[in-house]
């Protein structure tokens, strides 16, 4: 019985831990995609340095404030830090591409109008 009491509780700490993280790395991402949607009149530059600068605030709170042991700090600073800076980073990216992207797409082939057309 004891036996799986303990398996049980085992269960709902991975549980509870899982949704925990995902609740952080959500709250990262969606910090990354606000970050570099609100930065937009900013110059290229300015938003990198912000995105990075955001990213490692939460992160570093998230280590302080859990008092997370030592061996686990890097990992516990990572992982948000990586999803704030990725996420930020492919809002960059597509606002780029669709800078580029041109306004109307030139067809496959040149369009030929047929005699019948004119008539």
């Amino acid at each position: 019985m004891g036996l799986i009491l303990l398996l049980l509780a085992l269960i709902v700490a991975l549980a509870v831990a899982l949704v925990a993280l995902a609740v952080i790395l959500t709250a990262s991402a969606g910090l990354g995609l606000a970050t570099a949607a609100a930065s937009r009149r900013l110059p290229l530059r300015a938003r990198i340095t912000l995105l990075l600068t955001l990213a490692a605030a939460p992160a570093a709170a998230l280590v302080s404030t859990l008092d997370v042991p030592a061996v686990w700090q890097s990992a516990a600073w990572a992982l948000p830090f990586l999803t704030t800076v990725a996420s930020g980073a492919a809002w960059l990216a597509f606002e780029a591409h669709r800078r580029r992207a041109p306004r109307l797409p030139k067809p496959a082939w040149p369009v030929r109008h047929s005699p019948a057309a004119g008539r």
